[in-house]
């Protein structure tokens, strides 16, 4: 078994960037996604920089903060403000501007010099719309990146010629962020070759307390993340941590 977890929220706030890298550096994290148009984003790169992290790929998202393109460009996306609003599955937005947003986020982490490893979704937003998965994929394969699978798309990745992990879950989340069900959720999915576990660990800050509701259980995360018990378990069971550039 070939194992990625994934740190999502990478620049999101100076807290979350922080407990991702530590993770890494001193727990089972082996890969991160940045949010381009996170309050931390370009002070998080630099961090990572220092501390020769380059498995990054990029959180792209349409459902938090503010948009990387002028308001004007985007309007079906947006408030006033320029801020991301939430639709509901009946507001269809203009697809072409999902696409030229999506674009921007990735060129704006592309300027910082770093290749990508793959890209993922800010509340899986493209699960839920087929066109915007659609436009999701097309940006894969032109980029040439992964893109993580939700369990009922791998079959449609596979016809898209887009590639993924065997295996994606987003168990290890809220009330399920222990260690007994970490270590339940990889024995689960241990006969499958290439598998992604969802993280967000963080230091709690008050940027992160006011940007979403989901900030306490992160710090559970990440003790958890870092504990002795989950490394010698996933030593024990010849389990192979990887990111996304190696699948």
């Amino acid at each position: 078994m070939k194992l990625i977890i994934n740190a999502d929220d990478f620049g999101l706030t100076k807290g979350v960037s922080d407990g991702i890298l530590d993770c890494i550096e001193k727990g089972v994290v082996t890969s991160t996604t940045a949010m381009v148009n996170g309050l931390y984003f370009e002070k998080a790169i630099e961090e990572a920089k220092k501390r020769n992290f380059k498995n990054i790929g990029i959180h792209l998202t349409l459902t938090w903060g503010k948009t990387i393109l002028p308001v004007n460009k985007i309007q079906s996306l947006v408030d006033k403000k320029g801020y991301f609003y939430k639709r509901t599955p009946e507001d269809k937005p203009n697809y072409e501007e999902v696409r030229e947003e999506l674009r921007a986020q990735i060129e704006k982490f592309l300027s910082t010099g770093i290749k990508p490893t793959h890209f993922d979704g800010h509340h899986h937003f493209y699960a839920f719309d087929e066109e915007i998965l659609n436009v999701v994929l097309d940006l894969s394969k032109e980029y040439d990146l992964p893109l993580r699978g939700m369990p009922e798309l791998m079959e449609y990745y596979t016809k898209k010629g887009v590639r993924s992990t065997e295996v994606f879950t987003s168990e290890f989340y809220n009330e399920n962020a222990e260690e007994g069900k970490l270590l339940s959720i990889i024995s689960k999915y241990k006969q499958f070759k290439t598998v992604e576990i969802m993280c967000h660990p963080a230091y709690v800050d008050e940027d992160l307390i006011n940007a979403t509701s989901y900030n306490k259980h992160r710090k559970q995360e990440f003790q958890i993340l870092i504990s002795e018990k989950i490394k010698e378990f996933i030593n024990k069971e010849n389990i192979e941590l990887i990111a996304y550039n190696e699948l």
